[in-house]
């Protein structure tokens, strides 16, 4: 392991030790959220197939302000999608290669309540922008991060087929809200 990397994964480590773990109430925290961060894998530009998953998510969550935030260099993120994404400035890095502080104050910045990350890798990026949240709900893939990073983990059985893994993630998020709106309307107790 080269010396950037473990210094990016100490890093990791010394931040997620100062992540309080909250309670959250599961699916009420995720129906009634005001706020959704998601954080892309890598290579994201070149997956057309999973923006137009995450172009969905307007629709599956349309009282919520989404906000995705992606590594550097993917600038098409908000044209291909039609949701707001940030990124990082490219000169604007630190010794370690993640972004700087002002940055993830952005991040911080935008209060939100959940945070989803598709990545299906360790991607220290996303994990950073996990660990500068505060989200108290923080959604993420099994076998990846684990806790305290991700505290709500989805298993899919389809952990080696990358476009699958996204597209169950994607209909967990719609059943959530399906079942939100059936016990609105009375449908269901």
């Amino acid at each position: 392991m080269k010396m950037k990397e473990r210094m990016q994964n100490w890093t990791i480590r010394h931040r997620s030790r100062r992540i309080q773990q909250e309670t959250f109430e599961f699916p009420a925290s995720i129906q009634g959220s005001k706020r959704m961060l998601i954080t892309l894998p890598r290579g994201i530009q070149t997956n057309s197939l999973l923006l137009r998953m995450i172009a969905e998510l307007p629709v599956i969550f349309p009282s919520s302000d989404l906000l995705i935030v992606v590594p550097v260099g993917c600038s098409e993120i908000t044209r291909k999608t039609g949701i707001h994404a940030i990124s990082p400035e490219l000169n604007l890095t630190n010794l370690i290669g993640l972004p700087k502080k002002d940055f993830f104050t952005k991040v911080a910045d935008f209060k939100a309540s959940v945070l989803i990350d598709f990545e299906t890798r360790k991607n220290v990026f996303n994990a950073m922008v996990a660990l500068h949240t505060g989200a108290d709900l923080r959604i993420g893939l099994a076998n990846v991060w684990g806790m305290p990073i991700h505290n709500f983990l989805v298993k899919s059985v389809f952990q080696t087929d990358e476009l699958k893994t996204y597209r169950h993630m994607v209909d967990l998020l719609t059943s959530i809200q399906l079942q939100s709106a059936a016990s609105k309307m009375g449908g269901l107790d």
